[in-house]
């Protein structure tokens, strides 16, 4: 399926770039999902968009923050644009900045960035031993391919929440998009280095989570050391239960040896 209706080519599910922020010297990203956790210079692609729809997604948003996204160094351009401008709220670890007022975030950018993603896993399996997509986001995912395409305007009862994480804290993983535990609505979430994307949908989605959301007044955009502290912990957890490959113990090996002699 592609955004439009014109002959297709080989598309990443996640932009190519974003993998270079999750390698280190020679050392190859480590995958986590599926219950496994290897090394791999694979990145996940299918035939899926057109040339005129990955334009789209490049222009729409990709190019615009793929620059911009945690490293290894503890570097983190879009967490500095962030703070220029102080937060509406700061207190117990949390901070929450209006970007409308920060002429340096590219909110369109951002938000488009993330619902081409949700939407790539909600119209296909991007695994061959399955037909189902990788998320199911019913309706929500026709009201967003039209919006990418800006053709409507941002769909009803949809909320992006943008949460960034601090320089010294920022997770350098990409996970794929999966749905969270209901909570009389359906979340869904997907990581790259540095941010965390939740996507909340229905009339249901209470007022809080709501007046988060980018795409409201303000748009905002949080730095949650409580999410950052469930997100560690769900990554530690999932690695210890995960089966681990033969490839990652080598490369574990290897990673020592090396952290050892900087």
């Amino acid at each position: 399926m592609c955004l439009q209706e014109r002959p297709l080519q080989d598309s990443h599910f996640i932009p190519a770039r974003v993998y270079r922020y999750c390698r280190e010297g020679n050392f190859s990203p480590l995958r986590v999902g599926l219950g496994h956790i290897f090394p791999t210079d694979r990145q996940t692609t299918d035939y899926l968009l057109c040339k005129s729809c990955e334009d789209v997604l490049n222009k729409g948003g990709e190019s615009w923050i793929l620059d911009k996204l945690a490293t290894w160094e503890r570097t983190f351009p879009l967490y500095d644009l962030l703070t220029q401008a102080p937060p509406i709220l700061n207190e117990a670890g949390s901070a929450v900045y209006l970007t409308a007022q920060n002429k340096s975030i590219a909110v369109e950018k951002v938000t488009h960035f993330a619902l081409g993603i949700f939407w790539k896993a909600s119209v296909h399996p991007w695994r061959g031993d399955i037909q189902e997509p990788r998320i199911e986001l019913g309706p929500y995912s026709e009201s967003i391919r039209k919006w990418l395409l800006d053709e409507t305007a941002f769909p009803e009862y949809v909320y992006l929440h943008v949460i960034v994480e601090r320089p010294e804290r920022a997770q350098i993983s990409i996970n794929d998009p999966y749905e969270g535990v209901c909570q009389g609505w359906r979340t869904h979430f997907f990581h790259v280095p540095g941010i965390l994307f939740m996507l909340a949908l229905g009339k249901t989605v209470d007022s809080p989570v709501r007046s988060l959301a980018i795409n409201n007044a303000g748009n905002p955009i949080t730095v949650l050391d409580e999410i950052t502290d469930k997100f560690e912990n769900m990554m530690v957890t999932y690695s210890m239960n995960a089966e681990k490959t033969r490839a990652f113990f080598k490369a574990k090996a290897k990673a020592e040896k090396y952290l050892k002699r900087r």
